[in-house]
Formats: C-alpha cells, sequence, structure tokens
C-alpha cells in the first residue's frame, strides 16, 4: 500500500546476525542517527508515520523488525538482555550508531536494557513495559496472542471495529505485523523471558531520556514503579487520553514532544 508510505517509502533489506536473518527498514540520509524498536506483535513498519518525522529534523532512521517479528528470525532465547545485544550487534553488522534510541512498550524495555550495554546517548520511550513474570504472562497472552499468523483480511475488520482512533494505514501495518509475527516470539516475551523489572535501569544509565506515558487507565508503568522512574529520567510527561500505543492512537498529542526532544529543543 503505498499511500501508507507518508510519501517516504522506506529502503529495505535483511542482514544476517549471528546467523539470524534481521529485516532492516530505513528512510532519510540524515547526519543524525535514530534506531526505532517497536513493540509485541508490531512490525518496522508500525514507525511508517514517525520514521519521515524524524527524518525531516536531519536524521537518518533505522526502524529493526524484533526477534520474530517481521522478517526476522526468532532467537534461542526470549530474555530482555538477550534481545538488547541482538539490536546492538544487529547495529553494528549495518553500521548504524545506537546514540539515540526510540522504543516502544517492549522496544522500550529492550532500549533501556540497551543503553545498559553500549552508548546510548538519547532515548525515548514510549508507554515502555518495565516488568514482567510467567505468571503475569499466562494471564494477558490470549489476549496479545489474537491474530497471530493469521492473514490481514481475518484481522482488519476487528482491528477497525476496536481501534477506532488510529489512522487506517496504521491499522492496515498492524494487520500485516500479526500475519507476520510467530506465535513463539509471543510466548518467549509472556511466558519464557524470566521474571524481570527494569524499572531501577532507569536510575542508573547515562542517557538523556525522554519517557512518555500513555494515560492513568491505559499505561503499562506499575503505579509502583512511577516515581522511581520519574524522578530518573530527564523529562516524564504523561498525556492524558492516550492508549498504550500512543504514537499511533494518539499520534497528533504525542510526536510534538517527542519532536521537541529529537530536536533538542526540550527544557
Amino acid at each position: 500500500m503505498k499511500q501508507c508510505d507518508a510519501g517516504q517509502p522506506p529502503s529495505q533489506h535483511t542482514v544476517q546476525v549471528n546467523g539470524r536473518q534481521v529485516g532492516i527498514y530505513q528512510w532519510g540520509h540524515g547526519s543524525r542517527d535514530a534506531v526505532l524498536l517497536h513493540g509485541i506483535t508490531s512490525n518496522a513498519m508500525a514507525w511508517w508515520r514517525v520514521a519521515p518525522a524524524i527524518v525531516a529534523l536531519g536524521y537518518r532512521v533505522t526502524a529493526i523488525d524484533m526477534p520474530g517479528h517481521g522478517v526476522s528470525d526468532l532467537l534461542d532465547g526470549h530474555d530482555i538482555p538477550r534481545v538488547a545485544a541482538h539490536i546492538h550487534a544487529t547495529c553494528q553488522a549495518i553500521g548504524v550508531p545506537c546514540h539515540t534510541v526510540v522504543g516502544h512498550s517492549w522496544g522500550g524495555a529492550t532500549a533501556l536494557t540497551l543503553a545498559q550495554q553500549t552508548a546510548v546517548q538519547r532515548m525515548v520511550l514510549i508507554d515502555p513495559a518495565v516488568r514482567g513474570n510467567p505468571t503475569w504472562g499466562q494471564q494477558v497472552l490470549a489476549r496479545f496472542s489474537e491474530g497471530v499468523g493469521q492473514p490481514i483480511d481475518a484481522t482488519r475488520d476487528r482491528l477497525h471495529a476496536t481501534l477506532g482512533t488510529w489512522h487506517p494505514c496504521d491499522i492496515h501495518w498492524k494487520a500485516l505485523a500479526l500475519q507476520q509475527c510467530r506465535q513463539a516470539a509471543v510466548d518467549g516475551f509472556f511466558l519464557q523471558s524470566g521474571e524481570w523489572n527494569i524499572a531501577t535501569l532507569v536510575a542508573h544509565q547515562s542517557a538523556q531520556t525522554l519517557c512518555l506515558v500513555a494515560d492513568d487507565g491505559a499505561t503499562v508503568i506499575p503505579h509502583e514503579s512511577r516515581q522511581l522512574m520519574q524522578a530518573a529520567c530527564t523529562q516524564w510527561i504523561q498525556l492524558a487520553g492516550t492508549d498504550h500505543n500512543m504514537y499511533r492512537g494518539g499520534y497528533a498529542v504525542t510526536m510534538p514532544p517527542l519532536l521537541a526532544w529529537l530536536k533538542g529543543t526540550h527544557t
């Protein structure tokens, strides 16, 4: 669907990283680099509208299909440090520095962990996942598995009905992402990534960090983690009325602070 490329379709290719195929999508040719990491059951084209807006600030933008998503192969393990190390190795393989990283949900958890492994300088966490365990995962697995592996036509109408605030192209790319997603990757994140809580990592990293937080009724950041994270982040912005997928359903209110931060005009 060319009309879903925001007038600026990405270049697409794959790279082999430690014997695993990884899908790479790139926009622009700016002098600065930004790496974008999507959430569970999405793919790199989730950033179809976000990436060109970042390019306009002078960035080259690289979005990566996370393991088991899009055209990327699964990893042998699913713990967050392993995923973060894989992203780091991918960036090294394609010659893209991880100086600026934007991550949503699972991608936010990965970005935060990546900042412990390499020289991330600036980071945007979009309603990041900050903790998990198999008990919680078992409770939510069925909800997050709905539509996984099914053809686009089998999920598009349902997504239209339930995601009415999303742009039609966001729905298109989400339906494709669900078709591409491997159930093993979803099971791995929710059931096989161990017990983890990375909220404390915010206080132990040097990257300038903007945390964009969804409405109280929609954010995945536990209440007991918010005070710690808010104190540790360089900037914490909660946007009323947004859902967890705030750069899609809440694009108009989420993008101005995100772009101001990446431009360097934040206070």
